[in-house]
């Protein structure tokens, strides 16, 4: 590699801050729900429109990751943010369900694009340069810079809500096309590589995320956890205007007071890290998500503004934590495939518990729905403890302790 090269992908991490940085300006964040809502949509039809995002993922995660493992994850950097501008433009102009629900698929599109395939571009960058044990401390850089765009967005996508409904989804749209700008600047990582035929890349890609039983477990315990952390974040805005708080001007402040938790969560993630073990780490992650759905089944604005914090806090740290896990897992030729397999599985049942929470919501009410989400991490959290604390998977344990 040559001076020029490696200055290059050097330039790729600094253009990667940038792009999260205005990949975090959601200005729809903290209106998105309401603005279907007064746009005549039901509890229930928000979740199909939810939904439409999740099918178009499950579809198309795989075939992409695959793609990329053999070509190039820079050409899918750039088409997930021309699908993310495509969203919010469709959104600007939409006025029925089936606009919403088609929108919506941009941004299952969108994800699909960039799902497994961002952070296997950030990975193998450092691999490249020689500085793969960096990659925590990037990605708490990373995470960081996205708090702080929605930060910024958050605190005006309400007011300016007020103003024009619609101007908070244009305004999005352009910051997308700012982020697809950066990534047609990257450079691809010097990276292996797959020859790997199609099955076979697969079924490699599996191999690497289901080698370890106490690994695939944590997989699938997470995918549970974020999943339900996925339609509570969705459903917040509801929840909020059900217990009585109409304001958007406030629902805002505390929009942002909640992404100062997060971006102080990513912040404090390596002390997180040296003083509390991996299984303890997944159980305070799972109760957190449980005692979150009571609160929200609960009518009162207070604890659903600490629930929603905490929650926020307590998954920007454990983002890092599982892909540091899974990165060092999988070699570059499998990388993104195997990472697009974990989000297969998360898609698979954000698809499945967003259908039964709505169903719940819309039978009785969307306290019932959230409580009914608490049921369900219970459930996880118990079947967890119980594979984690056996004695007899003692030596798994020390194996991914030793990955952590």
């Amino acid at each position: 590699m040559n001076i020029k090269e490696k200055n290059s992908l050097e330039g790729n991490l600094d253009k990667v801050y940038l792009m999260n940085f205005f990949d975090g300006l959601q200005f729809t964040l903290p209106i998105f729900a309401i603005f279907l809502l007064d746009n005549g949509m039901n509890l229930a039809q928000i979740g199909l429109i939810l939904g439409g995002a999740y099918i178009v993922q499950f579809i198309l995660d795989i075939p992409f990751s695959i793609w990329a493992d053999k070509h190039s994850r820079k050409s899918f950097l750039i088409l997930s943010n021309v699908s993310f501008m495509l969203l919010n433009l469709i959104l600007y102009l939409s006025h029925s369900f089936e606009m919403f629900f088609l929108a919506y698929c941009f941004n299952g599109l969108g994800t699909a694009f960039t799902s497994g395939i961002s952070g296997a571009f950030v990975y193998d960058t450092l691999l490249s340069l020689g500085k793969e044990k960096q990659y925590e401390n990037v990605q708490v850089k990373i995470i960081k810079n996205r708090f702080v765009g929605k930060i910024i967005a958050i605190g005006a996508g309400g007011y300016i809500y007020h103003i024009n409904p619609r101007m908070p989804f244009l305004l999005q749209a352009l910051s997308s096309l700012v982020c697809v700008v950066i990534a047609f600047r990257f450079m691809e990582p010097l990276c292996e590589k797959s020859i790997s035929k199609t099955f076979n890349q697969i079924k490699e890609g599996a191999g690497f995320l289901f080698k370890h039983k106490i690994i695939w477990v944590t997989v699938i315990v997470f995918c549970f956890a974020d999943a339900i952390h996925d339609i509570l974040v969705n459903y917040y805005q509801p929840v909020m205007r059900a217990s009585g708080i109409s304001s958007l001007t406030y629902f805002s402040a505390i929009y942002i007071f909640v992404n100062i938790l997060g971006l102080l969560g990513a912040h404090f993630y390596p002390k997180i890290k040296s003083k509390i073990d991996w299984k303890n780490i997944m159980v305070i992650y799972l109760l957190v998500n449980a005692i979150c759905s009571v609160f929200f089944g609960i009518q009162n604005a207070v604890l659903v503004v600490f629930s929603i914090a905490l929650f926020t806090f307590v998954t920007a740290s454990y983002d890092i934590y599982i892909s540091s896990i899974l990165h060092k897992l999988v070699p570059s030729s499998h990388r993104a495939t195997t990472l697009s397999l974990f989000g297969l599985m998360y898609n698979l049942f954000s698809f499945i518990l967003i259908y039964i929470i709505s169903f719940f919501m819309d039978r009785y009410s969307i306290f019932v729905g959230m409580l009914v989400s608490a049921l369900i991490m219970l459930a996880v959290l118990l079947v967890f403890i119980k594979i984690v604390y056996n004695k007899n998977r003692r030596d798994e344990h020390l194996l991914l302790e030793s990955y952590y």
